[in-house]
């Protein structure tokens, strides 16, 4: 197959599923005023094109983000499989949510005969976006994966150009509503944990938020504010203490709200890691959970069933939005247009013995 005949046949894909129409050999011949045939000799490595020339052609295949289908299919035959890659915050490593959902990420790539590459959103955000998807489509990646990280429409549209499509699981700011999102039903998953504590006889609930901006935080906090508001009681989400889903940050936020005038009888945590930090605070404090005061956290991880006492906590089914996303760029790479760009699973609390009725 030639380097035409390899573009033409890329093309044939949905330039909408990728979030961008991808660079065509025509579109670098048009940029470098050649024609396809000496944009073909300059990849291959022919003879028989200046030196000028070949530059100027060299210099729109950079600027564009091409990447011939000849060159990711070498790539794919020399690995013998297809690849992902997995674009993650080195400080989230020890997150119990990311090692959940990296379980159920590994586990559908192993069924679809494909691996899992870890990068670092470090060194992707330093990278410029044209030539960073370069390299990935070089490296015949099928698709990425951003964790949790900030959505960039420059990275998005360099992978677009450079053929490879790209997913967000629970970005921490809003993508384009055209850019495809996996997350969990936040908003339900708070409000049932808000309405539980209610419901034991609780009025005063705080809500101890996640990092600044987080949308998925932002959703959950509204969900707390709503069950409050519909039950009558105060609930000022310019009040919400943010920062990092650790336990850093519960221990601190919960010290904080713990030595208040108004103490609350309930706290509702926006994470399992932040809940730890909460119930450190309760302790430090002489306070007994639940007796003194109910803990509840957010994702239902390995934390909540070993803590003390075990926490009652939203389940998020992490692994299967692991699952969910890498059958859905793989579902991309093969040209398949998705019915929905945004996919939310369903959450549902989990009652352990964090919580009880405030004396």
């Amino acid at each position: 197959m030639t380097t035409e005949d390899a573009d033409r046949q890329a093309t044939q894909r949905p330039a909408a599923a990728f979030g961008g129409a991808r660079t065509t050999l025509a579109s670098v011949a048009a940029a470098a005023d050649v024609s396809i045939a000496t944009v073909s000799k300059v990849i291959n490595g022919r003879a028989g094109v200046g030196a000028a020339t070949r530059e100027r052609v060299e210099a729109a295949i950079d600027n564009l983000g091409y990447v011939s289908l000849g060159e990711r299919q070498g790539t794919l035959h020399a690995a013998g499989e297809s690849s992902i890659d997995l674009v993650v915050d080195p400080r989230d490593v020890s997150n119990p949510y990311l090692s959940t959902f990296l379980g159920g990420a590994m586990e559908a790539a192993a069924d679809l005969g494909a691996a899992i590459v870890l990068r670092s959103i470090d060194a992707v955000a330093e990278a410029r976006p044209v030539a960073w998807a370069q390299d990935i489509a070089r490296a015949g990646r099928a698709g990425v994966i951003e964790v949790t990280s900030r959505y960039s429409a420059d990275r998005e549209r360099a992978l677009g150009k450079a053929g490879i499509p790209m997913v967000l699981v629970d970005p921490i700011d809003l993508p384009r509503t055209s850019t495809p999102s996996i997350g969990a039903t936040n908003w339900a998953g708070a409000y049932a944990a808000t309405q539980h504590l209610i419901e034991l006889g609780h009025e005063r609930i705080r809500y101890v938020g996640g990092p600044p901006g987080a949308r998925c935080d932002i959703v959950r906090a509204h969900g707390w504010m709503a069950a409050m508001a519909e039950a009558g009681f105060a609930a000022d989400i310019d009040e919400v203490p943010q920062g990092a889903y650790t336990f850093a940050h519960g221990l601190a936020a919960a010290t904080t709200i713990l030595d208040g005038a108004r103490r609350p009888t309930a706290i509702f945590a926006g994470s399992d890691t932040t809940a730890m930090g909460v119930l450190e605070a309760a302790r430090r404090a002489g306070l007994s959970v639940p007796d003194d005061l109910s803990v509840v956290g957010f994702d239902d991880t390995l934390l909540a069933q070993m803590s003390a006492p075990p926490l009652t906590t939203v389940h998020q089914p992490i692994a299967d939005i692991g699952r969910t996303a890498v059958a859905t760029i793989q579902r991309l790479a093969r040209g398949a247009t998705l019915a929905t760009k945004r996919v939310e699973l369903s959450t549902h609390l989990v009652v352990r013995d964090s919580t009880a009725p405030p004396r």
